[in-house]
């Protein structure tokens, strides 16, 4: 079997002053968290902030209808990113543990969800 992955390029926002091979080096750490994603990414964005106290990296993902929100924060725009890396890569491991605690997937039949429709 052959698996498809998805690509996903993330939205970039910049606040302050910050340097093109800095954006280009936290899209290229938020595409390789993604491979970690337990289901399809349905929207990626990435804001990297300067003018916060520290250089701050937040990055905002919809894996399948669950959002997730990191940050990280480092006395360089770099660290900030590998901070920001960590932390989303294991939230997505997270979710991939707990699937329970993902979005409602509805059942087909009348519109019940999964945990509903097992209670019969």
């Amino acid at each position: 079997m052959t698996r498809m992955d998805q690509v996903i390029d993330p939205q970039v926002h910049l606040h302050g002053t910050v340097a093109p091979e800095a954006a280009a080096y936290a899209v290229q750490k938020v595409a390789a968290a993604l491979r970690h994603a337990p289901g399809p990414v349905l929207r990626a964005s990435v804001t990297l902030d300067t003018t916060a106290p520290g250089d701050r990296v937040d990055a905002h993902v919809d894996v399948n209808g669950a959002g997730v929100h990191v940050h990280g924060i480092g006395s360089t725009m770099q660290e900030a990113t590998d901070v920001m890396q960590e932390r989303l890569r294991s939230r997505l491991h997270h979710l991939r543990r707990r699937p329970q605690q993902g979005p409602q997937i509805l059942s087909p039949e009348r519109g019940r969800t999964h945990d509903s429709a097992r209670a019969d």
